[in-house]
């Protein structure tokens, strides 16, 4: 049997083992409720359509303050269908553990929700930002009115969280200045970067901000990164003064330069670089920020021998990543493989397998979430 083909069925093998055990688990926190729903919201045409939503909220009847979450669009629109709401499972988390109910909505045509996909912003010579922004505030603001009917939810305490072109959605959600809204937080709000450091026709993003801000009365955070290579800070300060140009109660936090990109700002471990000035704003809405449910932070794991330098860095962020579900895998010569924010462990375990292996590697899971994975701990140092 030639090397290619043996190293192939050997992976495929092991790929086997882990995922028999891990099917369909997912991490469960203490203290909190994780749970799926599938939202059946009203559209113009008289149908409702199905959104897909993870909920993340202390255990309890509640009723807890809401915080509706939604999401970004990917620059390569084939990603769209495999868009996740565990992608925001981390900044849910912040909010769950401080009381509130978390609810992460995916939009039309995003992962498992309903499509059509509608959120079409035009070529690059053309854009229709406010247009698309319209559309995706229609499904959050859809969202919304079947979430203030659930039992575990207060009404009156709700606030609206967006990242990327989500948080362009909930600034266009703002100008219909929706019931029971008391705050609306927009992380790197903003749409139609093809490529690092380049926005198509940025007026036309301005001017649609100038037009949502204009009705606007909610309270509003933004919060944008130096270092975003999607949207830089002198185009994120033209939005804002748009916005707030005719009165919309605004706030703009410029956030220190944030990793290799300040739009992933959002998944700073625990909030850290975004969280003191989120508190200020809600204590400023009368909302909670303290942390009403602890979390014991996880036990060190020891490093998987052997590792380069940069793999260890990776596998430093791996442990102190709550963007669960989540694996890393590892060969004998020490290539590794990373994955987070996957539906499922099995999903996990998969895409961390597949980030390793090439053709003649042979990988095995290392760790899934904050365990080693049975045998990943090595028993002998190579050359020893």
């Amino acid at each position: 049997m030639e090397k290619p083909m043996r190293a192939a069925i050997y992976a495929a093998l092991l790929l086997l083992l882990p995922i028999t055990a891990l099917a369909d688990q997912v991490t469960i926190l203490p203290g909190l409720s994780r749970s799926t729903l599938q939202l059946a919201i009203s559209v113009p045409d008289g149908h409702t359509r199905s959104l897909e939503a993870l909920v993340l909220r202390p255990t309890g009847p509640g009723p807890f303050p809401l915080v509706l979450i939604t999401h970004g669009m990917p620059r390569n629109s084939a990603d769209i269908p495999s868009q996740r709401p565990e992608i925001y499972f981390s900044p849910a988390l912040v909010f769950a553990q401080r009381g509130y109910a978390a609810v992460i909505v995916m939009r039309s045509g995003y992962g498992r929700s309903d499509g059509p996909f509608a959120e079409r912003l035009g070529p690059c010579s053309a854009r229709t930002y406010q247009d698309a922004g319209e559309v995706a505030a229609s499904d959050v603001v859809s969202a919304l009115a079947v979430l203030r009917k659930e039992p575990w939810v207060d009404p009156a305490r709700v606030v609206l969280v967006g990242h990327s072109m989500g948080g362009f959605a909930v600034l266009a959600a703002s100008a219909a200045n929706p019931s029971g809204v008391l705050g609306i937080i927009s992380f790197a709000g903003a749409v139609g970067s093809p490529r690092p450091d380049y926005v198509c026709q940025p007026d036309r993003l301005i001017d649609a901000d100038r037009v949502f801000g204009k009705t606007a009365r909610i309270p509003s955070l933004w919060i944008f990164a130096e270092n975003d290579h999607f949207f830089g800070p002198e185009l994120a300060r033209e939005m804002f003064d748009a916005y707030a140009a005719n009165g919309a109660p605004a706030a703009l936090f410029e956030a220190p330069p944030f990793g290799h990109d300040g739009h992933a700002l959002i998944w700073s471990p625990d909030g850290t670089a975004w969280w003191p000035q989120v508190a200020t704003f809600l204590e400023s809405l009368h909302l909670p920020t303290d942390i009403q449910v602890p979390l014991m932070a996880p036990a060190p794991l020891a490093e998987p021998v052997p590792l380069d330098d940069a793999g260890r860095a990776v596998f430093a962020t791996y442990q102190h990543s709550r963007s669960y579900e989540k694996a890393f895998a590892t060969d004998p010569a020490g290539h590794y493989g990373v994955a987070y924010s996957a539906r499922t462990q099995e999903d996990a375990v998969s895409a961390a397998l597949k980030n390793c292996q090439e053709v003649d590697r042979v990988c095995k899971v290392y760790a899934v979430g904050n365990e080693l994975a049975p045998g990943g701990l090595p028993t002998e140092q190579p050359g020893k």
